[in-house]
């Protein structure tokens, strides 16, 4: 016969496995949503930095976001400036590509719904740009940044992308882990 306290403590493992599985996948729809540039600064101070900016995630499936940048450079208003990246639930966090993104650090605070961007620049003075993007639920209605964020979306689902990289679902997703701020273990 089975002692009553191995039996609990089975069972409390198991609740523990279960609720440690449920927050490995909640960050993925956390982050999903529409984020609008907050501030674009480097270090040392340089034009190298966006005058405004917009990201939009979207889930593609159960492991998978699609991260769209538009933006516009407060140096060169005119230029391209937009990107895209795909991001993969691991269990032991949120990945960002293995493609690209050597040279940026991606924060989330779920508390606040920030999404702030840290990207290293390959310039001389070795500069770092720091870019704070807030969650809102206001329509993209700048004409540059709607453009551009189509330009990117319609990049993210170009045929000839997928037959020189493959599908983003073959990609490694396991450098570059997007950070989670910790959160107060008593919240809801």
């Amino acid at each position: 016969m089975t002692p009553f306290s191995c039996i609990r403590g089975a069972v409390a493992a198991a609740a523990l496995t279960i609720c440690a599985c449920a927050s490995a996948q909640a960050p993925l729809t956390k982050l999903v949503g529409e984020y609008n540039l907050a501030s674009s600064a480097t270090v040392p101070a340089s034009t190298w930095g966006y005058a405004k900016g917009r990201i939009s995630v979207k889930q593609l499936d159960e492991r998978h976001l699609l991260i769209a940048l538009s933006c516009e450079w407060k140096r060169e208003p005119k230029a391209v400036c937009g990107d895209y990246f795909y991001a993969q639930q691991r269990d032991d966090g949120l990945y960002l590509q293995d493609m690209n993104t050597f040279a940026m650090r991606v924060y989330f605070d779920p508390a606040s719904r920030k999404l702030t961007i840290i990207s290293r620049g390959a310039d001389a003075k070795q500069s770092v740009r720091h870019d704070v993007f807030a969650a809102t639920t206001a329509p993209l209605t700048d004409p540059a940044l709607v453009g551009r964020m189509k330009r990117e979306l319609s990049n993210a689902d170009s045929k000839e992308n997928r037959r020189v990289f493959g599908p983003y679902t073959k990609w490694d997703y396991q450098e570059n882990r997007i950070e989670f701020q910790r959160q107060d273990l008593t919240a809801p």
